[in-house]
């Protein structure tokens, strides 16, 4: 799947650039970019509060604490599992 996976994405960006430079010109394709940019923030505190989770998963786990509270943990770090 790797590769094959982006070409859906890829398209969808490429039509975004073209229609905004049909649009506005240059200042669409700025806009667009900045608006491709706004999620970032929220893209980077998603990937810090994975290893937070996965430490308290750990720690859980090394505490021997409920089975309910390492399947929530692990449900925490998988938030935290992305590829910036």
């Amino acid at each position: 799947i790797g590769m094959i996976s982006t070409v859906f994405p890829t398209i969808i960006i490429v039509a975004t650039i073209l229609s905004c430079n049909a649009l506005a010109s240059e200042y669409g394709i700025a806009m667009a970019a900045v608006g491709m940019l706004s999620t970032l923030g929220v893209t980077l505190a998603q990937d810090a509060y994975g290893p937070i989770a996965d430490n308290a998963g750990g720690i859980a786990e090394m505490a021997e604490l409920e089975e309910r509270v390492r399947d929530t943990t692990d449900a925490l770090d998988a938030l935290g599992n992305t590829t910036a």
